[in-house]
């Protein structure tokens, strides 16, 4: 049975749920006044730990600031305000929710964002395998984005057994993968918005198995490099990325790349 919210009392601020219709998690969205965010991204996520422990809750939450129909700040880097807020605009209805739905509008994506969250994501999820000597020195700091997608060309699938990560399993980790990985392709080339599973295997089925954590076969991991090179030649076509410190700029969206967040 899909996990749903109940009614929590005295819980000092509403919350909603969104995410996938057969979600095993409790994707939340909890929403803070702007006078009461904290200031910095650790506060933030000291607070959001500290409530979660009072309450004894197991969702996966976050907190965010709502105004005039949008979100406009939330913890970075655990998600990006454009990509949050549609993406609990397209699925809060697979949800019974406890109060009015406050996010009424979708924002414009900025797709050099999107492009590198993903890339970092991936290439975060292979820091354990045999690509590891290649892969920490770009992970994190500023460097040439370039670096990030010669690293990516490298990747072969069907010579990963394992990712070795100590606090997410496999199966979690080939679908972190597959999911952002034809996520961004769809919305790179055609400005399709997918946030579950659902969703995304009408467009793509042929990642079923990754999606839905079954076994993964020599087949399946083939599968995925061919669409890992197809989304990086999509990523070349898109335009020229420019690195300039810590601002990767691309077709007029600039992107700060340690705080990883649209400008």
């Amino acid at each position: 049975m899909k996990p749903s919210l109940t009614k929590i009392d005295n819980f000092p601020y509403q919350y909603f749920q969104y995410g996938s219709k057969s979600s095993t998690d409790i994707d939340v969205i909890i929403v803070l006044p702007k006078a009461e965010m904290p200031a910095t991204q650790e506060e933030r996520k000291r607070k959001l730990k500290q409530l979660k422990l009072n309450f004894q809750l197991n969702w996966n939450a976050i907190f965010v600031v709502i105004e005039d129909g949008i979100l406009i700040d939330t913890i970075y880097t655990k998600s990006w305000i454009d990509s949050l807020n549609n993406a609990f605009y397209h699925t809060h209805k697979h949800h019974d929710q406890l109060f009015e739905i406050p996010v009424t509008r979708t924002i414009k994506r900025n797709k050099t964002l999107a492009i590198y969250k993903a890339v970092r994501t991936i290439l975060t999820m292979l820091t354990r395998t045999h690509l590891r000597t290649k892969i920490r020195p770009i992970i994190r700091g500023i460097h040439p984005f370039q670096l990030k997608l010669d690293v990516l060309k490298t990747i072969d699938f069907s010579e990963i057994e394992s990712f070795n990560q100590k606090n997410t399993i496999d199966a979690d980790i080939w679908k972190i993968i597959a999911f952002y990985l034809v996520q961004n392709e769809l919305l790179i080339t055609q400005n399709i918005e997918v946030y579950s599973k659902e969703k995304l295997l009408i467009h793509v089925p042929k990642i079923v198995d990754f999606i839905l954590r079954k076994k993964i076969t020599l087949q399946a991991k083939n599968t995925l490099t061919q669409l890992k090179n197809n989304w990086l030649q999509t990523i070349t076509d898109f335009g020229d990325f420019n690195s300039t410190e810590n601002i990767l700029s691309c077709n007029n969206e600039r992107v700060d790349i340690v705080k990883e967040i649209g400008l």
